[in-house]
This record gives C-alpha cells, structure tokens and sequence, in this order.
C-alpha cells in the first residue's frame, strides 16, 4: 500500500511561494511511491480554535480534522511571519493534535529575504510538543529564488525540495507504522510513549 503523503501550505497569500514549495516537495514524494493530496488553507478556512467548544457540527473543520487523520506523513509549508509561522497553520495545529502524533513531518518556508530559521524553530517547537516526528533537516526559499512569474528557480532549493518529499515518502511509513504497533503493545510488554499521547 503507498504512504499517503499530506501536503500542507500554511499561507494566506495569493500567488503563495509556500505553495509553491509544498507542491514541488509532494512531487517528489509521489517520484518515490507515495499517493499525495494538498491541502491549501486558503481553501479551507477554519475557525479560530478555542478548547471549550465542539466542532463536531463545523464541515470544514471536519473535512480537514479526516484529510489529516488519514494521512501517514506530511510535508507542511509556512511563511516567515515576524520570526513565527503563520497563524492559520498554528491554528490548524490546535485542532489536530493526536491527530499528527507519531507521524513524520517534512518542513518547508519562503521568506521575504531572511533564510526562515526563526519561523521552521518555531514550526518544529510546535510539532513536536504535539509528539510528531520532524526531519532534522528543512528547506527555506526567500523572494530572490523565485523569478517574476512565482516559479522557483534556485537548483540547489530545488534540490532540497527532492530530498525532502523523497525522504518522507521513505521514512514516514516505518515512523508511523512502528507508531501503530506500539498503541497495540500488550500491557507487560516495555510501553512506549505512543500509548501515552494516545
């Protein structure tokens, strides 16, 4: 069966070089075995989170909450907002959070001129205070890699890109599939964590 891979673009803005970088990371994911699907949240504009109310009721909500649930990995974009990601993405991450849990993630951000580390700490804190897996390694694209028509033109980010969908196409599954076996773990065996977050 082919992992399924979850694109995520986390930006708001038209003509999104997030978008762009997610896309072409997904279509090396798919190069390499995987089935992929997009999610762009401009697309799918979620209410802001608040814990004590239910959205079992809320659509979209619940079409993202099931796109994330059946995904096994995921290559997630997001651009540099003033040292932070975006907060459509960080509010995409307080709805799903078990949802992720043990699975691989492949980061990705553009930028306005800075090389996005501030933003990619900032998505990593978040996604593993959330108990998924993130590649040690990222891929950041500032305005100058793009030419005017919004097409990315920098080979080695280009490169980058490759790695990385290819990386979690291959990684994610036994990530997440070892995830799986541990929540089936008898209670004398040596628990893992995953029955914890669960």
């Amino acid at each position: 069966m082919k992992p399924r891979v979850l694109g995520i673009s986390g930006s708001l803005r038209n003509g999104s070089h997030t978008r762009v970088l997610v896309e072409i990371a997904l279509e090396w994911a798919e190069r390499c075995g995987a089935s992929t699907e997009l999610i762009d949240l401009r697309e799918y504009p979620l209410p802001i989170f608040e814990a004590h109310r239910q959205y079992h009721a809320d659509a979209t909500v619940q079409t993202v909450i099931g796109k994330i649930k059946a995904a096994d990995c995921y290559i997630v974009g997001t651009p540099e907002y003033h040292g932070c990601m975006s907060g459509a993405l960080k509010n995409l991450f307080d709805f799903v959070y078990t949802e992720i849990s043990g699975k691989l993630f492949g980061v990705v951000a553009a930028t306005g001129g800075s090389q996005g580390v501030s933003s990619l700490d900032n998505l990593r804190a978040c996604l593993l205070y959330c108990h998924a897996w993130v590649l040690p390694y990222n891929v950041a694209a500032s305005q100058r890699d793009f030419n005017e028509q919004g097409q990315l033109v920098n080979e080695q980010v280009l490169d980058r890109l490759a790695r990385l969908g290819r990386d979690v196409a291959v990684y994610g599954p036994l990530l997440v599939n070892q995830f799986r076996s541990d929540l089936q773990l008898p209670a004398d065996a040596p628990q893992s964590f995953a029955g914890w977050v669960q």
